[in-house]
């Protein structure tokens, strides 16, 4: 709890809410998946099942949020949901 971004036990928070629970914009959310996959690339050991991130209550669509996720694809501990990979390809 608190922790909006980063590695938390063995998950890593990729905010798409702020303050007031208002969703954020896609560019801001662009920065945090940056952020993750520098992460990810830095932290080869570990392995992230992405889920579709921004698709539930932050209201986007795959088609919205998979293009953040376009530098991710040749990161080899990096593993996006299906309907991301439908979008980027």
């Amino acid at each position: 709890f608190g922790q909006g971004e980063g590695l938390m036990g063995k998950t890593y928070g990729i905010p798409t809410k702020g303050s007031g629970m208002r969703t954020l914009p896609v560019t801001k959310i662009k920065n945090y998946v940056d952020n993750f996959i520098d992460f990810a690339t830095n932290n080869p050991q570990l392995k992230f099942l992405v889920t579709e991130v921004g698709c539930g209550l932050a209201g986007y669509k795959p088609k919205d949020i998979a293009p953040l996720f376009e530098n991710a694809i040749p990161i080899g501990n990096i593993y996006l949901p299906a309907s991301f990979w439908h979008k980027l390809y």
